[in-house]
C-alpha cells in the first residue's frame, strides 16, 4: 500500500466516522426535536383545556335563606362566563310543594324546569319552606349544555346548615341609614327579579 493510498484510506475512514457522527446527532436532534413538540402539543392542551374551563357556563343549584320570613330560595345560577342551557334539574327525595305553603307553588317548582336558557352570572329560583321537611340530605343531579358540551353534575346539600345560618339585622340610627338600608334591600330585591 503505497502513501497515497494510504492516506485515501485513511480519509475515508475518517470521513465514514465523521458521517456517522453526523447521523448519531442528527437522530439525537430528532428525538429531542419529538420530545420537545410533544411538550409543546401537552401545554396547548393543557391551555386550552384551562381556557375552556375559564369561560365555560357553569350551572350550580344551591340554597339560601330567604331574607324575609322562614322560607329558603332555591336557585340555579350561571357562575360562569359563557351562556348555559339547563336540561334537568333532579333533587332527592322529591320535594313536597304542597308543604311549602301556598296553593298554586306546585308550577313554579324548580325540578320541572328544563331547557332554560341562562346567561352568564343569571339565575333563576324559587322559594321553598323545609319547616316540615324530615329529611337532612338532599341529593342533586343537574345536567346543563355550553359550548357545544354536556355536563352532569351531582352533589349533595346538607339541609342541617340551613337553620344555622347567621344573619345580622341592620341598625337604623336616623333616616340616612334607613334610606340606605332601603336602597340596599331595593337592590338585592331587583337582583332577584331581573
Amino acid at each position: 500500500m503505497t502513501v497515497a493510498e494510504w492516506h485515501s484510506t485513511l480519509f475515508q475512514c475518517i470521513g465514514t466516522i465523521v458521517s456517522l457522527l453526523a447521523l448519531g446527532a442528527s437522530i439525537v436532534a430528532v428525538i429531542l426535536t419529538y420530545k420537545n413538540l410533544s411538550e409543546m402539543r401537552k401545554q396547548l392542551s393543557e391551555q386550552q383545556n384551562q381556557y375552556f374551563e375559564q369561560n365555560r357556563g357553569n350551572l350550580i343549584f344551591y340554597i339560601q335563606k330567604s331574607s324575609i320570613g322562614v322560607t329558603h330560595d332555591l336557585i340555579i345560577k350561571n357562575f360562569g362566563n359563557s351562556p348555559a342551557k339547563l336540561l334537568s334539574l333532579c333533587i332527592t327525595p322529591d320535594l313536597d310543594w304542597s308543604k311549602a305553603g301556598h296553593s298554586d307553588v306546585d308550577e313554579f317548582n324548580i325540578t320541572k324546569l328544563n331547557n332554560i336558557f341562562l346567561a352568564p352570572q343569571q339565575h333563576i329560583g324559587t322559594v321553598f319552606d323545609f319547616t316540615n321537611f324530615e329529611e337532612t340530605e338532599l341529593d342533586v343531579e343537574i345536567r346543563y349544555s355550553t359550548c357545544n358540551k354536556e355536563f352532569r353534575e351531582q352533589y349533595k346539600v346538607d339541609l342541617n346548615y340551613l337553620h344555622k345560618v347567621f344573619t345580622l339585622e341592620p341598625k337604623i340610627d336616623n333616616e340616612l341609614s334607613a334610606l340606605k338600608y332601603i336602597n340596599k334591600s331595593i337592590e338585592a330585591l331587583s337582583e332577584k327579579f331581573i
